[in-house]
């Protein structure tokens, strides 16, 4: 079959065939139909510090996919020959502390697909099969992206929406999901942030009331100013940028709650006592999807229409032009960029 490989440990990715994968017991292959491309995808290809710790070429990439069925292992009941699937990447071990008290979304002992074994950029992928969602009826180029929507989903869903004032901070493709998941699950106002137009126009697409150019404007007084002087009552920080996130904390409300998804690149020092404590806000990390509560209300959101990430994809490319899809990303005027392989 074709995959995506990384074959060494120096920059670039390869087209190549490498051997069909066979379904062991408890899994099913899944003939890959689309798969979304993101910014670990951009690590990896370059090879920045983090791979160069973390990955063990050679090794196939991508995380994010959807397809169908081909074939079932032994042990497996619940799924059928033919249905469209995606998948959790992550593979847990279910038997930490963690996996469980309901909070396999941070096991100790997670492997990544496409990171720490072979992953979906390729014409098939074997996967466990306690890992595979049925799609039912979700149409296979939205759940090859469910993987970082449903990021969005654990960012936004985890705090109060309802009637509240939700400020986005960064508005790549995970942000302006997060616009549109707020607006889905009833906040009265979302508000987002970036220093991209093009973004800031996706976010407007997604649902945003308010959108500010931190390139240009004044970022906490365009909040207060929107509510009252309140600030916003949830804050999701998406960017992991520092200014952003002194900006995230400076426009959330006394007793609000932050959000924190974006990964910085290194330390943030940050004035514990006047950002967090003198204001009694809430702080929650942001990790994957909560396996796989997540999962079911993300499906329910799709199925139902309430939410619409169609806006969000950008580009689409064959497999052989993954290199066409990274330069996309680099950009930075890209939303959802998808790999179309069958």
């Amino acid at each position: 079959m074709q995959a995506i490989v990384k074959e060494k440990r120096a920059p670039g990715l390869t087209v190549k065939s490498v051997p069909k994968p066979v379904p062991g017991p408890g899994e099913v292959l899944i003939a890959v139909r689309h798969a979304g491309v993101c910014g670990t995808d951009l690590h990896i290809a370059d090879w920045d510090a983090w791979a160069q710790g973390r990955i063990k070429p050679p090794l196939v990439v991508g995380h994010e996919f959807a397809g169908e069925i081909q074939a079932i292992g032994d042990g497996v009941t619940e799924l059928k020959v033919g249905q469209l699937v995606t998948a959790e990447g992550h593979i847990v071990c279910g038997h930490c502390l963690q996996c469980r008290t309901g909070n396999s979304h941070i096991c100790r002992n997670t492997r990544i697909i496409g990171v720490d074994r072979d992953g979906a950029f390729a014409e098939y992928i074997v996967m466990p099969a306690t890992n595979v969602l049925t799609l039912d009826g979700i149409p296979t180029e939205i759940g090859a992206i469910m993987d970082p929507m449903g990021n969005a989903f654990h960012a936004v869903l985890t705090a109060e929406i309802p009637g509240s004032t939700v400020f986005v901070v960064g508005c790549g493709p995970i942000g302006c999901f997060a616009v549109g998941i707020a607006r889905a699950a009833g906040a009265s106002r979302v508000l987002a942030s970036d220093v991209n137009p093009k973004r800031l126009a996706l976010a407007a697409r997604m649902g945003a009331q308010v959108t500010i150019n931190a390139a240009k404007d004044d970022v906490v007084k365009t909040v207060l100013a929107e509510t009252a002087g309140e600030g916003a009552d949830v804050v999701c920080e998406m960017s992991g940028v520092p200014s952003a996130l002194h900006q995230a904390f400076a426009s959330v409300s006394l007793g609000g709650r932050v959000q924190l998804l974006g990964i910085p690149t290194a330390q943030v020092p940050i004035d514990f006592a006047n950002e967090i404590i003198f204001k009694g806000i809430t702080i929650y990390g942001v990790i994957g999807r909560k396996m796989y509560k997540t999962w079911h209300l993300m499906r329910r959101f799709l199925t139902s229409g309430q939410f619409d990430p169609r806006p969000v994809i950008t580009h689409k490319f064959p497999l052989t032009k993954i290199d066409d899809a990274l330069a996309a990303i680099r950009s930075g005027d890209a939303g959802k960029v998808i790999l179309e392989i069958a």
